[in-house]
């Protein structure tokens, strides 16, 4: 095989379409990994329609990878053909076949299905460094993945609870042991949220965000989405609290209060691991995240097993890697709600 399928942005807002791409080879300390599902997020609409982390054109983007391991490169140890895998990568998810360094795959446990994997890469990572890992990256709550619930008692806001990254903030919460986990979300999925954990749910249909004052206030606050969400997270929390927002630009004008801020990114490999794209300077990830990363690669499959976190539900693209730009569209217009997209990149593609 020379080529494969895959889905290419010739430019940044160029229409995509689907084409030939060389069939890759992985490097020293690599893995080729034959994609089978892979996830769909909004980082990929951003990557679209402004550029972002994108190296070069013509690109393949896409970043929540589940699928098998197909050929390993030099140097590589633990992994081996047939291995089935999950990986964040920052492009190449759109294609039947990708190379990614070894030190990023999380291994897929048996009681989980492809599609299920694919909705944990970036999302699950993006909640569970903001609330786990030592700072600065994310607010300390469990930087060992404890299960002996170490913030027994506490109380916790999820807004944005719907979305993926909201739905494992909220199950994160309930495996630290928070007894009180307020989730802010659209009524629709209630029923659902309480299921994964919630004990309160706030309508944001009926209570607009600058509104949202949760009382008696909590101690810890995650901002999924939402412009105006830091204001509201400011105003739900005791002094001394602590929130985390996945907006990096989000700005409150209101008074600290000894709250403790801050603005996580999901990574779980930082520059040492792969090459930062753009600036190495203002690039987010960190070595700090590969140094967290390295506790949720070895952890996250027994909370998978165990039935400690559970997946997003899944939505199936059609039409493999041609049914994604219409996803994306759908995405886009804000026509997707407590599902995560999945596509199939080895079925028809054309």
């Amino acid at each position: 095989m020379s080529t494969q399928q895959a889905l290419i942005l010739p430019s940044s807002k160029a229409p995509f379409f689907v084409g030939p791409r060389p069939f890759p080879v992985p490097g020293k300390g690599e893995v080729r990994l034959k994609i089978v599902s892979v996830g769909l997020n909004p980082m990929n609409v951003t990557q679209h329609d402004l550029g972002v982390f994108i190296p070069e054109y013509p690109a393949v983007i896409g970043a929540d990878l589940a699928g098998v391991v197909d050929e390993v490169g030099e140097g590589v140890e633990g992994f081996a053909m047939g291995d089935e895998v999950l990986a964040q990568v920052m492009n190449g998810g759109f294609q039947q076949y990708t190379t990614l360094p070894a030190a990023t795959l999380i291994r897929k446990p048996k009681n989980m299905s492809f599609d299920e994997a694919a909705t944990f890469p970036v999302t699950f990572a993006t909640a569970c460094v903001g609330l786990f890992a030592p700072a600065p990256i994310g607010l300390a709550l469990n930087p060992t993945f404890s299960w002996d619930k170490p913030q027994h008692g506490e109380s916790g806001l999820v807004i944005g609870a719907g979305t993926s990254t909201g739905q494992f903030a909220v199950q994160l919460l309930k495996f630290l042991g928070f007894t009180r986990i307020v989730a802010y979300a659209s009524k629709v999925h209630f029923e659902y949220l309480k299921v994964l954990g919630a004990t309160e749910c706030i309508d944001r249909g009926e209570v607009p965000l600058e509104k949202l004052v949760v009382t008696p206030a909590v101690k810890v606050a995650y901002d999924a989405t939402f412009p105006g969400a830091l204001d509201a997270a400011y105003d739900s929390v005791v002094d001394g609290g602590k929130v985390t927002t996945t907006r990096p630009f989000a700005q409150t004008e209101r008074e600290s209060r000894g709250i403790t801020l801050v603005k996580c990114f999901g990574f779980y490999a930082g520059p040492d691991v792969m090459a930062p794209i753009g600036d190495p300077a203002r690039y987010p990830a960190k070595v700090e995240h590969t140094v967290f990363g390295k506790s949720l690669i070895a952890e996250l499959p027994k909370m998978m097993e165990k039935g400690a976190i559970v997946a997003n539900r899944v939505e199936i693209v059609p039409n493999g890697l041609a049914g994604i730009p219409e996803a994306l569209e759908k995405m886009k217009a804000g026509g997707v709600s407590g599902v995560k997209l999945v596509a199939h990149p080895h079925e028809s593609a054309a």
